[in-house]
């Protein structure tokens, strides 16, 4: 499981939105004047780039999920601790005594934004939507293993209508499991759980979740003035929301704005309320009383494109792809041109994260570092590399964001891998978001930056990416082991813990170590500048930002 694209945000989402939660006044200033603004709250904020995609079963990347969390709900939400509470649930569910089976209420109160109610059924059709292998839902496979019967239904092997997910009645949701789910509320929080209106959705000729005026919305926001490739956006309060009253702000302007420093100077004329720091900037700032810092749980590496329907590329070969490891001093990259707090990754699985239910030791340091920098290793594999691929020289494309950061960091990776790597020749692509994204799902590159925040505390939302055929995958690595040990994570392990944790530290060595699927980069940090009337901004380790309890206090 796991959000899966992998999306996946590529690096220039996790790394972008890490540039983007500030804001920008412009959209107030032109939609809304006169006095009956002076009692308005408004809040600021700024986005890497145009929405990708809005629709909770389709989206496949961090940047959508964080705008789906705000305008959209589940079963459960995340709390300002990141611990799940009710939301369109009325009460925790009856569960089965062998914990295989959840029966959940509905909520009274749960409406769409155009005031028909929230059922059950809303909830069947999106999740047998999700699994359905003709949607193609990114993040389908978040139920394999999981919800009964999805595994078969995304391999084709069973109808979409047998999943284990049943509306008794307009009220009551059966959810049946493959295998007790440890995680299975905080599973619930993420977006391919949440429901969707069928009645509204068929109405709209293919164009649910384009724009504004063909979506309807359950979350406390709604999103206004998006016409689907807009360079600003407005979350407005819902007034159909079962807890308006939690809701503090009346709206939430958004503006797109890529540079670092064009964000700084909005944020110092008052017109940003929140900005992110990298680079010279958090030196800049680092004594301002409205700095701030914590570490992630996003990993930041670069995928490399093996190959694509039976045709191997030139990074199919294992020695160069180890070569790419050994050759990029990420001390440089993490100090000298992030300097946000942002950690070294020599593994997929952050620090942080989870725990051996044995000795309590984190994963990450159990596991330790998966590979390193070691230009004389880099040396000998490429020499190996090259005389297996009978070439003397590689040409090789590396996809990055178009956003300021993004693009010094792939221009600090060329520089490394082709001065320890002789006859490498590397040429940047940078892309907007939503264009990186399409690249990555498509696979249609050579060598991308990307990340990924996980979904909840648990190894597995990193590894289950990797698995064959999954669509967070895009790299064209395939192990029958490596599928055998996640899945088994996912499911038969469940109640054998320490097994289970094992066969995670495994997958993840296979991955990094022996197989070099990925180059890890950095677990990301975030220092940023926050205005002190802006309170309850809310951030997770893992997980979309929170939105819900955002306030401006005494501005």
């Amino acid at each position: 499981m796991l959000k899966y694209i992998k999306k996946y945000m590529v690096v220039l989402l996790i790394l972008s939105l890490f540039l983007a939660a500030c804001s920008s006044n412009e959209t107030s200033e032109s939609s809304d004047s006169g006095d009956s603004q002076s009692n308005k709250k408004e809040v600021y904020l700024s986005a890497p780039g145009v929405i990708p995609s809005l629709s909770p079963t389709i989206a496949d990347n961090d940047f959508s999920f964080e705008i789906i969390n705000q305008v959209f709900e589940g079963l459960y939400r995340l709390n300002k601790e990141g611990e799940p509470e009710l939301a369109l649930a009325a009460e925790e569910p009856k569960v089965s005594e062998n914990n295989k089976v959840y029966t959940f209420e509905i909520r009274k109160d749960a409406k769409w934004s155009n005031g028909t109610p929230v059922t059950a059924h809303d909830f069947e059709y999106a999740w047998k939507k999700a699994v359905d292998p003709e949607t193609g839902a990114a993040y389908g496979p978040q139920f394999e293993e999981i919800v009964a019967n999805a595994s078969e239904i995304l391999k084709g092997e069973k109808p979409a209508d047998s999943l284990g997910v049943e509306a008794l009645n307009d009220r009551k949701l059966k959810v049946t499991l493959e295998n007790p789910v440890p995680f299975f509320k905080e599973l619930l929080t993420t977006a391919i759980f949440f429901p969707q209106p069928q009645a509204f959705i068929e109405k709209q000729n293919g164009k649910y979740a384009s724009d504004s005026k063909h979506t309807l919305f359950n979350g406390p926001f709604v999103l206004a003035n998006w016409e689907g490739t807009d360079q600003s956006w407005t979350y407005k309060k819902n007034e159909k929301y079962w807890d308006k009253e939690a809701v503090n702000v009346d709206a939430i302007h958004v503006n797109v704005v890529k540079d670092t420093g064009t964000a700084l100077s909005l944020y110092e004329e008052g017109k940003l309320d929140r900005v992110s720091l990298t680079g010279e900037y958090v030196d800049k700032y680092r004594s301002n009383p409205e700095y701030h810092t914590f570490l992630t749980g996003a990993t930041s590496y670069i995928k490399m494109n093996q190959g694509k329907d039976g045709e191997k590329t030139n990074l199919a070969n294992l020695n160069i792809r180890k070569a790419m490891n050994f050759a990029i001093d990420k001390d440089k990259i993490v100090n000298s041109i992030l300097n946000n707090g942002s950690v070294i990754a020599n593994g997929n699985v952050p620090k942080g994260l989870a725990e051996n239910p044995k000795t309590g030791e984190d994963f990450r340091a159990e596991n330790g570092d998966l590979t390193s920098y070691d230009p004389e290793k880099a040396n000998e594999h490429w020499e190996k590399g090259l005389n297996e691929l009978g070439k003397e020289k590689l040409e090789i494309k590396l996809i990055s964001s178009d956003s300021g950061t993004s693009k010094q960091l792939a221009e600090n990776i060329k520089y490394q891998l082709e001065n320890n790597l002789p006859g490498l020749t590397l040429t940047i692509r940078n892309l907007t978001p939503k264009a990186s994204i399409a690249a990555n799902v498509g696979q249609e590159y050579e060598m991308i930056m990307t990340g990924w925040n996980g979904d909840y505390h648990d190894p597995l939302t990193y590894l289950n990416l990797f698995i064959t055929d999954s669509p967070g995958n895009h790299t064209g690595y395939s192990n029958e082991e490596y599928d055998r040990l996640v899945l088994g994570a996912k499911g038969s392990m469940a109640n054998e813990p320490l097994k289970r944790w094992n066969a995670m530290l495994k997958a993840e060595r296979m991955l990094i170590e022996d197989s070099a699927v990925l180059i890890p980069l950095y677990q990301n940090g975030s220092a940023f500048l926050q205005k002190d009337y802006l309170k309850n901004f809310v951030t997770y380790k893992v997980g979309a930002d929170n939105y819900k309890w955002i306030d401006v206090q005494n501005k």
